[in-house]
Parts: C-alpha cells; sequence; structure tokens
C-alpha cells in the first residue's frame, strides 16, 4: 500500500512539473486582456488601444449619447465586433446599414468607407490586420 502511494505521489509530482513547464511555455504567447464592458458613462467617443503586436492592433471604441465615428476607411481589412449596446454601422458607397448589438461581427475589406452611430451607446472591438 505504501508503494503504491508513494508511485501515485510521484505520478503527481511529475504531471504537476510537466504542468509547471508548459505554463512557462506559454508565457510571452498570450495576453488576457480586460474590456470595459460599461457603456453609461464617459466622453461621446472613445478610442483605448487593447493590443498592438505583430499583423494586429485591437481597439476598443465606445461611442455614447449617440455618438458618431465618421466616414473613413481603413488601408488594411478590419473586424468590428459589438460587444455591448447597440449603434450602426454604414459600409460603402451604397450604405448598407448593419445593427450593431452584442455578438455580431462584420468583416470589411480595406479602403471600404464606414460610419458607427451609437444608439444611443454601442462599444466595439476594432482589429486591425496589418502586413508587419
Amino acid at each position: 500500500m505504501r508503494s503504491k502511494l508513494l508511485h501515485l505521489i510521484s505520478v503527481m509530482i511529475t504531471f504537476g512539473s510537466i504542468g509547471y513547464l508548459n505554463a512557462q511555455e506559454q508565457e510571452g504567447k498570450m495576453k488576457i486582456i480586460a474590456i470595459n464592458p460599461l457603456t453609461e458613462m464617459g466622453p461621446s467617443k472613445e478610442a483605448v488601444v487593447l493590443f498592438k503586436g505583430p499583423k494586429r492592433t485591437i481597439v476598443q471604441i465606445t461611442l455614447r449619447n449617440s455618438g458618431v465615428l465618421a466616414s473613413h476607411s481603413a488601408s488594411e481589412p478590419i473586424t468590428i465586433q459589438c460587444i455591448t449596446g447597440k449603434g450602426r454601422l454604414t459600409v460603402g458607397v451604397e450604405k448598407t446599414k448593419v445593427e450593431l448589438q452584442p455578438n455580431i461581427l462584420v468583416t470589411i475589406e480595406p479602403n471600404i468607407i464606414h460610419e458607427i452611430l451609437g444608439e444611443p451607446a454601442v462599444s466595439v472591438l476594432l482589429t486591425k490586420f496589418t502586413q508587419d
């Protein structure tokens, strides 16, 4: 019985060590980012860079009090993901309307004009994909 217990402890220590080594190997390969889900208080237009790294930048954009992110285009492909609130995204010269609400993700190709309106408030994650 004692030898079985010692063997079990040995196995637990071994697997525990492997888990620890795997956790160490993952360091620098991921980042956990807190997202501010509140849209009630703050400026009418707020943009916070959450992550800037190789090949992508992630920005949280919050529009309050029917704030507007005016028409513009990006030179790289982007995604816009609504995380809280409601808003309207207008895309392209044909002005296609997309209702933004939580769990909606929109992809937009480079150089396509787009605009976001908070109705009355919306918070989105913008991901820009770059070559470098």
